[in-house]
């Protein structure tokens, strides 16, 4: 994509956060005022979105599911305590986000285990979901699209390893695609964190698949100061507070 078909994409995307973050608005102002309908339709617009949140940080289904369940009583319940500075979709991710490093920092927790077996039979695009970052082709060579799976589960124990501060900053930047500032929303941190958690999430990615690039890339070993994700940013390598 060239740099202004790039621009014009990115405006869209914009736009259309701003549209939804309106709609949410009208949809919270009429849930407090009694509007059952209205928090219902709240629920419909974002509760898919909230799940792959929850499902990508904790990596098992039911607890995913509980945790969404929890996020929308606690939304409920605090409506009145939405400012509206910061769009519904950043507050309600960033209640998802906490209840899902919250259980994943309980101890005792045992993690969930990746499901190679589902991973090795291929089961099509709509099973994707639990490889994110790499995408099915249309019409691939099936050594490339058993090789791609490989890769993508590699990917994913890898993820799954990170702490979960550096697990919810790359499931929110290279999954559900948030700019840095509503991360920071989302997160309840600084946009310099998000920066530097995010620098340092991506290294330790990288350190983890190097084998996995040279094995079934035939890719050359990458340094380590460069980063893991062709999306990575130049300016993000600050410290980590």
């Amino acid at each position: 994509m060239n740099s202004v078909a790039l621009r014009a994409s990115n405006a869209h995307a914009k736009h259309e956060r701003a549209k939804e973050a309106a709609e949410d608005r009208a949809l919270v102002t009429k849930a407090r005022e009694g509007d059952a309908g209205a928090f219902r339709s709240l629920v419909e617009r974002h509760q898919r979105r909230a799940f792959a949140l929850a499902v990508s940080l904790v990596r098992d289904e039911s607890d995913a599911r509980e945790i969404v369940q929890e996020a929308f009583i606690r939304v409920y319940r605090n409506l009145d305590g939405f400012e509206g500075g910061s769009s519904f979709f950043t507050w309600l991710y960033r209640i998802v986000s906490n209840l899902s490093i919250d259980l994943l920092r309980r101890p005792g927790r045992l993690p969930a285990n990746l499901d190679e077996d589902r991973v090795a039979r291929g089961a099509g695009k709509g099973d994707d979901a639990s490889v994110p970052f790499l995408s099915t082709v249309d019409g691939a060579d099936p050594a490339d699209e058993l090789r791609r799976r490989e890769i993508g589960a590699r990917l994913q124990v890898a993820l799954d390893g990170l702490p979960p501060y550096h697990r919810a900053v790359v499931v929110l930047r290279e999954i559900e695609g948030l700019s840095y500032e509503e991360m920071a929303q989302a997160l309840g941190i600084s946009k310099g964190t998000v920066m530097s958690r995010l620098f340092h999430a991506r290294q330790k990615l990288q350190r983890a698949l190097v084998d996995c690039y040279e094995e079934q890339l035939g890719r050359a070993r990458p340094q380590d100061g460069a980063h893991a994700s062709p999306a990575a940013d130049t300016d993000a390598g600050e410290a980590e507070s």
